[in-house]
């Protein structure tokens, strides 16, 4: 059976004033939204003003900094580092040279050396290690000079690996000789080569 609708007016009755209200409240939301929307982003445009440029500037350094770090390691590979490296290596040692006390060695061999044997000439080598490797020719009026010699710079603590090369009688009565020991000076100035 079918509903009856009692409609007495010419025209049927529609009541869209809820609709009405609905789309005008849901309208002046959506503006209201949209203009706190836009206040927001001009708010945030002004506030990070000077962030960006300073983000900016960071950006344009690092790359700047980036250049330059390329352009470095553009020159360091077309650094010859073999010559570098001798030229660094012969410049140290001419520094251990410099550094070397000559007249606390002269002062030590001079104590141990014995009475009767007197140095003709010494020649020193810088080695790795700080140690300085000379070669002394010495000469003596005794025959056992060679070994007095050897005796002393075994009991001294600064010399170490005495090595006699060789030993020869002359006419006059004295003996030649040469030593190879390695010293070890109180300031010790380490050589690479």
């Amino acid at each position: 059976m079918k509903a009856l609708h009692l409609n007495l007016a010419s025209r049927p009755y529609r009541d869209y004033r809820p609709v009405y209200a609905v789309v005008v409240v849901t309208s002046l939301l959506m503006a209201f939204l949209m203009l706190n929307n836009i206040d927001t982003y001009y708010s945030y445009v002004r506030e990070t003003k000077t962030t960006r440029s300073k983000i900016a500037q960071l950006d344009a350094d690092a790359q700047s900094e980036q250049r330059r770090a390329e352009a470095a390691d553009a020159q360091l590979k077309s650094a010859d580092l073999t010559t570098l490296d001798s030229e660094t290596k012969f410049i140290n040692a001419r520094l251990a040279e410099r550094a070397f006390s000559w007249s606390e060695f002269l002062d030590r061999l001079e104590r141990i050396l014995p009475n009767d044997v007197r140095i003709k000439s010494v020649t020193p080598s810088f080695v790795k290690g700080g140690l300085v490797h000379l070669e002394l020719a010495c000469e003596s009026k005794a025959n056992g000079g060679m070994l007095a010699t050897l005796d002393h710079l075994i009991a001294d603590k600064r010399f170490i690996n005495p090595f006699p090369h060789n030993e020869s009688a002359l006419p006059d009565g004295t003996t030649t000789f040469n030593i190879g020991v390695d010293y070890l000076p109180t300031v010790q100035r380490v050589v690479e080569k």
